[in-house]
């Protein structure tokens, strides 16, 4: 196990610099590479909510027209992993002249039907909520 849910910052931190030294020296299977872009991202999050000020004051964060920019960062660097982790386990089995419906190869692996549909949403629709991209990265 690289990690777990209950591990702390500091175990993640480790299990992610271990990742990236093992990707740095030679080609890491996929599934490590989805493992890394997820725990990357989580850990950013995190450590983005332990330095937060939640003062009306604070000008850690800077505001656009769509929330804070680590906000819209933090959407699009989960949104990608996801995406990457659904296709990554459904395109091996897309074979034949025709493509079959990602819905039913998830179905057959047993992927939550969720996941393919935020992945859907992620890629032709609007980026989904951090909430639900978070509960998504930790399932």
């Amino acid at each position: 196990m690289v990690y777990s849910e209950s591990s702390t910052l500091e175990s993640k931190r480790k299990a992610a610099n271990r990742l990236a030294a093992w990707k740095f020296n030679t080609a890491i299977p996929h599934a490590l590479e989805i493992t890394l872009s997820l725990l990357t991202v989580i850990l950013e999050d995190e450590e983005i909510a332990a330095n937060s000020d939640p003062s009306p004051s604070s000008s850690k964060t800077t505001f656009t027209a769509f929330g804070s920019r680590s906000s819209l960062a933090l959407r699009q660097a989960y949104a990608l992993a996801i995406v990457r982790l659904v296709n990554s386990l459904v395109d091996p089995l897309q074979q034949g002249v025709f493509a079959r419906p990602i819905a039913a190869i998830a179905a057959q692996i047993g992927l939550p039907a969720w996941f393919v549909e935020l992945r859907h949403q992620a890629t032709h629709e609007d980026l989904p909520s951090l909430l639900v991209l978070q509960e998504a990265a930790r399932e």
